[in-house]
């Protein structure tokens, strides 16, 4: 899709302020928490959470569009961790189902992540 139409339709400088928020919107995914311990698992759960979930859930898990995972919220949500894979695996209301996406085991890591590291006890 080009974006010539849009552009002749937008004031000046708006076309790069819209840039410039999607540039920042992308940026904020990097302060998704290190994983401390080294687990490779944990370290895919990152990646995909970076990849997949920041932009609705936030980079640290704070809520946004998604809501708050971080602080306990996911663990009080869903004590039983094979309840919060099926809502990944499956989706919920507005939150779309990444079984045909993913495989188990990186549904998995990232439910990890969430638990482990998104909630880590300070």
């Amino acid at each position: 899709m080009s974006l010539a139409p849009l552009s002749r339709s937008l004031r000046p400088g708006a076309l790069a302020l819209v840039a410039a928020l999607a540039l920042l919107s992308g940026c904020s995914a990097a302060d998704a928490p290190e994983v401390t311990n080294g687990d490779p698992v944990l370290e895919q759960g990152r990646d995909l959470w970076i990849r997949q979930c920041a932009s609705c859930h936030g980079a640290a898990g704070a809520g946004g569009r998604g809501p708050a995972l971080a602080d306990g919220a996911v663990l009080v949500k869903y004590p039983d961790v094979a309840d919060q894979i099926t809502v990944v695996a499956e989706g919920l209301n507005a939150m779309p189902a990444f079984g045909g996406r993913f495989e188990p085991a990186e549904i998995e890591a990232v439910v990890r992540y969430t638990r482990e590291v998104l909630n880590a006890s300070e």
